[in-house]
Parts: structure tokens; C-alpha cells; sequence
């Protein structure tokens, strides 16, 4: 049997994310809480020069997706922490940004932006992931 090693897995997991959209791009849009919206306001970070320093990488918190698609409208904010953890920013308005760190195949992993928004009660009111290959691992069936 052949061993690919590193370089077959990294090929697996770009072809997994040029599919991946294509998969279920009408179920993101069936629950506020997992809409896709790049234009959500979600923090950026970028790394103008190869040898800046890594605290430049984002680094996401790695979590099941089976404990995510249970985030739903109406889950109260300490509900949405104790499912999620503690956000990575939160803002003005109340609303939290996590950064999920979400498995796609053996060791490659993909860090999520996911913002949170709440109503005047304090129940999640909406989500939205920033890249439709998130929203499409945590729809994919």
C-alpha cells in the first residue's frame, strides 16, 4: 500500500473545501443561528511580511461540531458559553465572536470565525459564520 503522508492530506483537504460549498448551501440559510455572512463585522487579521511573528495567526478553539449545531435561537448567552467556552472578542453590542478550530480530515484542521447576536433579552436572536466552508462542515451531512 502506498503512503501519501502530509502532502496527500493537504490535497484531501483543499479538494474537501472546493466542495464543500457546493454540498448544502440551502441549509446554512435554514437557522438564524448558522446564516452565512462575511459582512457580519468580524475581526481581521492579516500578516503583511512572511517573517512577522505568529501572534499574528489566528488560532481557534477546537470544538465538535455535533455541540455547535446545537447552538439555536433563544439559547441564553450562559447556555451559548457553556456549549462554546469563552468567546475570542466580544463587542459593543453585546454580540460575541468566537474562533472555532473545526476538524476536516485526520490532523488538518480549519480555524471559524462565528459571531454571536443577542436579542434584548439576552437570547442568541442570529449567528453567521464569515466563510461558506464553515457554515457548509457544520451543515454537511
Amino acid at each position: 500500500m502506498t503512503r501519501f503522508g502530509g502532502a496527500h492530506r493537504a490535497l484531501l483537504a483543499t479538494a474537501l473545501l472546493l466542495v464543500l460549498p457546493l454540498g448544502t448551501a440551502t441549509a446554512q440559510t435554514a437557522n438564524p443561528a448558522h446564516q452565512l455572512d462575511p459582512k457580519a463585522g468580524f475581526s481581521s487579521e492579516s500578516r503583511r511580511y512572511p517573517d512577522m511573528n505568529a501572534t499574528y495567526a489566528r488560532e481557534g478553539h477546537e470544538e465538535r461540531i455535533a455541540r455547535i449545531r446545537s447552538v439555536q435561537p433563544g439559547m441564553s448567552r450562559l447556555d451559548l458559553q457553556r456549549t462554546l467556552g469563552r468567546p475570542a472578542i466580544g463587542y459593543r453590542d453585546g454580540s460575541l465572536e468566537y474562533h472555532l478550530s473545526l476538524s476536516l480530515t485526520g490532523r488538518d484542521r480549519l480555524i471559524c470565525q462565528y459571531r454571536v447576536f443577542f436579542d434584548d433579552d439576552g437570547a442568541v436572536e442570529r449567528a453567521a459564520w464569515r466563510r461558506p466552508q464553515c457554515a457548509n462542515l457544520i451543515w454537511a451531512r
